[in-house]
């Protein structure tokens, strides 16, 4: 009875037969290379109307406005031009249903972009043009570090450019003689 309870607690108490299963990445590494995935496609509607979509072949194409070699940024007014007036709201949908609204350019003097991160993600952010791609090593996690605060929006599916509507100046009063 005693040699079954100690082999018991031996079974018990020992370690897994895998121990490498447990020393696993939660996420795979990023890719070695940074390339535009296939299959984006992000459409786009300018006041309402439908205009070309943000496609794989076009951030291929399009050189980055910002660039590092883990990142890639480009304005949205370089992929949009007509989304270049002040004022303009952008406003981005993921396919979850999460959408964030834009103004071009933000109160900070931040900028819309489409950025791809160094796992080849294409996501809708707000960077400073000053340091578009800060650095947050070596001040995470259990350092309390406030980590990405600017905000973006992953798996778009839409960009909603609104333009914004200038309210119309009445003419002012003549003076009849």
């Amino acid at each position: 009875m005693r040699y079954a309870l100690v082999a018991i607690l031996v079974a018990a108490c020992s370690k897994p037969s895998d121990e490498s299963a447990a020393k696993r990445w939660q996420e795979p590494p990023p890719p070695p290379e940074l390339v535009v995935p296939d299959g984006v496609s992000i459409a786009v509607e300018v006041d309402g109307v439908a205009a070309p979509a943000i496609t794989s072949a076009a951030l291929k194409t399009a050189k980055p406005d910002f660039a590092d070699p883990e990142h890639r940024a480009w304005l949205v007014t370089s992929l949009v031009p007509s989304a270049a007036s002040p004022g303009t709201t952008i406003e981005a949908s993921s396919l979850d249903g999460i959408s964030v609204k834009l103004t071009q350019p933000t109160g900070d003097g931040l900028e819309p972009v489409v950025y791809l991160t160094r796992r080849s993600e294409v996501i809708v952010a707000a960077i400073d043009p000053k340091q578009p791609f800060p650095p947050y090593h070596g001040q995470g996690g259990r350092l309390h570090r406030g980590g990405d605060t600017m905000p973006h929006v992953a798996r778009v599916a839409k960009l909603a450019i609104t333009h914004a509507v200038v309210p119309a100046v009445a003419p002012a009063p003549s003076a009849a003689p």
